[in-house]
């Protein structure tokens, strides 16, 4: 890894966790210099890639400071990819779930209309493996054949645009999961059986069937999630 890469990941950290909070200043270059035993070159570089991810502003002669939520780049990966792996709050869970309610019932559709054979094909594959991790209650087989399930689904779509939400989406479902997904994974037959279906209605290119069932298989994760205190108006967009 650079040295650059090397704060990069430190000061992206410092800042996801809380360490730097929203409106903080980050230290000058001279003392970022000094603290990773660089070049202001490389801090200076380091910084301005944080910035490309929205998370901090840099002004001429003057410290970076880090922005508000809004201005954060959501779907760069270094950023899905820390809140994927950490006790998340419930709004942040609650707007990766509405995100998903948004694009992936269309993005269902979609690939049942553009889909080839290999695409179908990665889709099975990434349903037998959750198949597997069902019969050997293994939990993180089981998430592995989700996350592949969905992410074929995106690329199906052969759209650009699209795939890029293939991280964000990826890390929704894998961040309600870890909220709803039984110990035991003999306990969620039903939502496999929801999967198949929806690989088939795909097949057969019947993209109204997908749009239905992905739309049935995030509301149960909503429903798991959050039970009655999940806004209703929401569950209809």
């Amino acid at each position: 890894m650079s040295k650059a890469n090397l704060i990069i990941k430190a000061l992206t950290q410092n800042i996801l966790s809380g360490e730097y909070p929203v409106g903080s200043i980050l230290p000058g270059e001279m003392d970022l210099s000094h603290e990773f035993s660089v070049s202001r070159t490389s801090v200076r570089a380091a910084l301005q890639t944080i910035a490309n991810k929205g998370l901090i502003s840099i002004a001429p002669k003057k410290r970076s400071v880090v922005n508000e939520l809004e201005s954060w780049n959501w779907l760069d990966a270094d950023i899905l990819n820390f809140f994927s792996k950490i006790q998340t709050n419930t709004l942040f869970v609650k707007n990766l779930l509405i995100a998903r309610l948004t694009f992936e019932p269309s993005i269902c559709a979609i690939a049942a209309i553009s889909s080839n054979a290999k695409d179908l094909a990665d889709i099975e594959s990434g349903y037998n493996m959750m198949q597997e991790g069902a019969d050997k209650n293994d939990r993180n087989l089981f998430l592995s054949g989700d996350t592949n399930f969905h992410r074929a689904i995106v690329r199906a779509c052969k759209n650009p645009f699209l795939s890029s939400l293939e991280g964000m989406l990826s890390t929704a479902m894998l961040t309600s999961l870890n909220k709803t997904l039984e110990d035991h994974i003999d306990n969620t037959l039903p939502a496999l059986k929801s999967h198949e279906k929806l690989l088939e209605a795909i097949r057969v290119r019947d993209s109204e069937k997908a749009k239905l069932i992905s739309k049935n298989i995030i509301l149960e994760a909503i429903n798991k999630t959050f039970g009655s205190t999940f806004d209703n108006a929401m569950l209809n967009i």
